[in-house]
């Protein structure tokens, strides 16, 4: 557990890693979120995360959703295939409990994400801006 903390850390730096850890075992014990790990000689060296989303996701019909919530590769062995297998194998996983679309998200600036997803057969859906005054 504290190998994937350490790798969404690393995803999304503005988390807390204790925060990050406390969030995965309350999701994995309500079963809300599944992740799978690229090991490397006995290190976690990526992760993949997926929800089963019952709310809205943009661009799909169908309910429940699947959605890639994260997906990241320490940066020395990307361009590997590390990322594509990691999401093949949670795409394999949504296929055998009958879900028939994934989501995801990418922001607007990171261009390197934007062509990872296309090149996995993503279609981009939307693009939207977020707005903050303060008042």
């Amino acid at each position: 557990m504290r190998a994937l903390a350490a790798l969404q850390h690393d995803l999304w730096p503005d988390d807390e890693l204790l925060d990050l850890l406390v969030a995965d075992q309350a999701a994995l014990r309500q079963e809300r979120s599944h992740y799978w790990l690229a090991m490397d000689n006995g290190q976690a060296v990526g992760f993949c995360e997926v929800t089963l989303r019952q709310d809205y996701v943009e661009g799909s019909t169908v309910t429940p959703t699947g959605y890639l919530e994260g997906i990241y590769v320490a940066p020395a062995l990307r361009q590997q295939g590390i990322g594509r297998q990691l999401v093949g194998t949670a795409t394999k996983w949504l296929q055998s409990t009958g879900i028939t679309a994934m989501g995801s998200d990418v922001a607007l600036t990171n261009t390197v994400s934007q062509h990872f997803h296309k090149t996995l057969g993503f279609q981009e859906v939307n693009r939207l801006v977020h707005y903050l005054k303060d008042i």
